[in-house]
């Protein structure tokens, strides 16, 4: 149980604020956030996780979406 209330939760922020740094794009972490948490119902836990599944693609879209806002403010205070 504690791995689904907080390392995972932590994995997804993670990947989500990586995934856009690395690739500048805010699809491309929760995409492989939805696909291997997808895997994992089948593969490890039960048809309940599908609400984790949610929780976690939407955590990781919103670390990167924050992480673009805290990219895009830097750029344009460095500009004059």
């Amino acid at each position: 149980m504690q791995i689904v209330l907080f390392l995972l939760p932590a994995v997804a922020l993670l990947l989500g604020g990586l995934g856009y740094f690395i690739f500048k794009n805010l699809y491309v972490a929760p995409l492989i956030v939805i696909i291997t948490a997808s895997i994992s119902v089948y593969t490890v836990f039960n048809s309940s996780f599908w609400i984790w599944v949610v929780i976690y693609t939407l955590v990781s879209f919103l670390a990167g979406l924050f992480v673009k806002l805290l990219s895009s403010k830097r750029q344009t205070s460095n500009t004059y």
